[in-house]
């Protein structure tokens, strides 16, 4: 009985290896990625890990880990049966002390996105344009109204540059609005923005020019998506410096908007009305953002299922390995809701939770990277499984688990909350 159970997971194994994705989407990679980019990068030298629900893809990576085996008919193509711990998210990692471009997810995805998290692992090979540090997106003024009006007048004037005959003169509208702006924000704010349109825009940059895509995809971001707009500014910049600088690339050192004009011509400047009109609309969705953030606190405590919740000892708080920055909230100054992934540990354990929402509560000042003094998860559909040896605990359930060597359990109806002595 065994044996044919074994059998028919092959059969399954092989019978969703011929009908992935996967193979097509990187023969499109392969094309999109032959076309000149940026100075010294070519797509295809790195490694790519592909995740398409069923298996793991590795391609032309050197020394595939244990577990992936050759591809019949496809050269240079492994497959890992499952999900490999590696993949988490689209962006890369260390496989086998190899930098590896990975993608979580290949239905419906553009083969530029592959070119995007290559790119960033050229960037980490060629030691330019680091990413930013992440621990400034939490402290960032996010309910400065005025900041935020001024941001959203840049991106105007952005819009306006790219679709202007001769785009100098909004160009230097941008600039002088970004002077304004930065004027209103603590320095690591701006390192940050900054840091985050070289790392994120060029990478934005690069995939709309692999995809042959011609034009800015514009929005108006919320008070809270500074780094999601970080993507669509640094992506706008470089497209404008193209017009502005045709070797710009050269010169690109710790920002964009210094490549930009100095000028910001009477003729490039928005009225009075559009200016308070911007203001109006800054204070509104700052206030309404401070009602969305109790809200979701509250809707996720109210959430029925189960909830585990981790206590750490005083002194001893948990410290962060991962987390997504596109999917976090800041609630309130100690709660941080991450809605996606998140990876932390102590001497004593780990907990690591994939596509399930849970919440930290800061140990220290510095949010999430001084320490995580509580951890909770709630919304699980069923029962967590609990492995208990003396002080010994682990816990399962789907997308989470955790391990502590110093825990004592606590039950309480459809709660568990692990106590780290």
């Amino acid at each position: 009985m065994k044996f044919a159970a074994a059998i028919f997971l092959l059969f399954l194994a092989c019978r969703a290896e011929s009908a992935t994705p996967v193979f097509a989407l990187v023969d499109e990679f392969d094309r999109e990625a032959a076309k000149p980019l940026w100075p010294g990068f070519d797509a295809r030298t790195v490694p790519i890990e592909l995740y398409d629900g069923v298996n793991t893809y590795l391609y032309r990576h050197p020394a595939p880990p244990a577990g992936f085996k050759p591809v019949d008919g496809h050269p240079g193509f492994f497959v890992f049966a499952g999900r490999h711990e590696s993949v988490r998210a689209n962006t890369s990692v260390e496989l086998a002390g190899v930098t590896t471009a990975t993608l979580e997810g290949v239905n419906g995805t553009s083969a530029a996105v592959i070119v995007h998290e290559c790119f960033h692992v050229f960037q980490a090979r060629e030691h330019r344009f680091r990413g930013a540090n992440e621990a400034n997106l939490f402290t960032y003024p996010v309910e400065n109204a005025e900041a935020l009006s001024l941001a959203r007048l840049e991106m105007e004037a952005l819009s306006r540059a790219l679709a202007a005959p001769q785009p100098a003169c909004w160009a230097g509208r941008v600039r002088a609005l970004r002077r304004e702006r930065f004027a209103l924000l603590p320095a690591d704010a701006v390192t940050y923005e900054r840091d985050t349109e070289l790392h994120e825009g060029l990478a934005q940059y690069v995939e709309g020019m692999a995809a042959g895509r011609n034009e800015v995809r514009f929005q108006q971001f919320g008070p809270d998506e500074v780094r999601q707009r970080g993507y669509v500014s640094g992506e706008a910049l470089a497209r404008l410096l193209d017009r502005l600088d045709s070797d710009w690339k050269s010169k690109v050192t710790d920002s964009l908007d210094g490549l930009l004009p100095e000028s910001g011509a009477s003729a490039c400047d928005f009225t009075a009305a559009e200016r308070q009109a911007a203001e109006t609309q800054a204070r509104a969705d700052v206030g309404k953002l401070t009602s969305e953030r109790t809200e979701l606190i509250q809707a996720y405590n109210a959430q029925p299922g189960w909830r585990v919740t981790v206590e750490t000892a005083p002194g001893k708080p948990l410290w962060l390995d991962n987390f997504d920055p596109l999917n976090v909230n800041r609630l309130s100054p100690q709660l941080i809701l991450h809605k996606r992934m998140l990876k932390l540990h102590n001497d004593a354990g780990s907990l690591d939770i994939l596509n399930h929402g849970s919440m930290t509560e800061d140990a220290g000042s510095q949010p999430l990277m001084g320490g995580v003094r509580r951890w909770y998860t709630a919304g699980l559909s069923s029962r967590p499984a609990v492995e208990q040896d003396g002080a010994r605990v682990t816990v399962t359930a789907p997308g989470l688990k955790l391990a502590f060597s110093n825990a004592d359990l606590e039950w309480h109806e459809q709660s568990l909350t692990v106590r780290l002595r």
